[in-house]
């Protein structure tokens, strides 16, 4: 496990530098995703020019959860984007083949070759977001909830990111797994309301199928109100459980991979 970790920090670190030698690109895509991102405030904005609250939660109490989900998302875009396409950019082109070459597990390999600047405009707006929420909401920015904010972050990526790569394994048959991957993504925007106003039905699959609730709406709750909620203690479970099936699945996939001759 050392060996790998060691190894995917080495594949992570030659990402990252490659994407810096482009830093106008990287600029601009920072830049555009705090534009689009904006943008969807606005529309939350609009919402509440028609209402004072959404079961309860205010425009800063929302503005918080989606920032909390921000972060989230920030960390999948860092560590898991590359899972994204791997059928259109690796297994369609062949260069899948050279991975399977290494000494090492594929999957080592693909979380390695992540290069997204999206990441970047992600992080930048989910931090002021959350900071100025809390400000706005007289909730003491302590050591400890810095920490937390952290923790719930990293791991609600890991959350995320782990669907992610549980449905990037379609890409092994469809050789374009970007559009499962994707619609399977979007689901994460439930998250960015409070599930009280979903029905039973919705808040059983982003809480228990795919569980995005835990990613930003139980994180939020505990910032909120404290610990009054005891769901908030398995989200490291929930990460261990979805890595363990993400890696089953892979491993799975792997046997049943067939080249693409190109």
């Amino acid at each position: 496990m050392v060996r790998n970790i060691k190894l995917y920090l080495s594949f992570f670190g030659a990402s990252i530098k490659k994407m810096m030698e482009y830093r106008v690109d990287c600029l601009v895509g920072m830049i555009s995703q705090i534009a689009f991102q904006i943008i969807e405030l606005i529309f939350i904005w609009i919402i509440f020019q028609n209402t004072d609250n959404i079961a309860g939660w205010t425009f800063e109490h929302l503005l918080l959860l989606y920032g909390v989900m921000m972060l989230a998302i920030s960390v999948t875009d860092l560590l898991f984007d590359s899972t994204y396409d791997i059928g259109k950019r690796l297994i369609r082109k062949g260069k899948f083949d050279t991975i399977l070459l290494r000494p090492v597990h594929p999957l080592i390999s693909v979380l390695g070759e992540s290069e997204t600047s999206t990441a970047l405009g992600y992080i930048v707006l989910s931090i002021v977001l959350i900071v100025s929420m809390l400000i706005k909401l007289q909730i003491s920015i302590t050591f400890s909830l810095i920490i937390k904010i952290i923790y719930f972050g990293i791991l609600g990526g890991f959350i995320i990111g782990g669907i992610q790569t549980i449905f990037s394994i379609t890409g092994f048959w469809t050789y374009k797994s970007n559009e499962v991957v994707w619609s399977v993504f979007q689901l994460h925007k439930l998250a960015e309301y409070p599930i009280e106003i979903y029905n039973k039905f919705i808040r059983i699959i982003i809480t228990f199928i795919l569980p995005f609730a835990f990613a930003s709406y139980y994180p939020t709750l505990d910032y909120l109100i404290g610990d009054q909620t005891s769901l908030i203690f398995i989200v490291p479970l929930i990460v261990v459980v979805i890595w363990i099936i993400a890696i089953i699945l892979w491993n799975w996939a792997l046997k049943k991979y067939r080249s693409t001759g190109n």
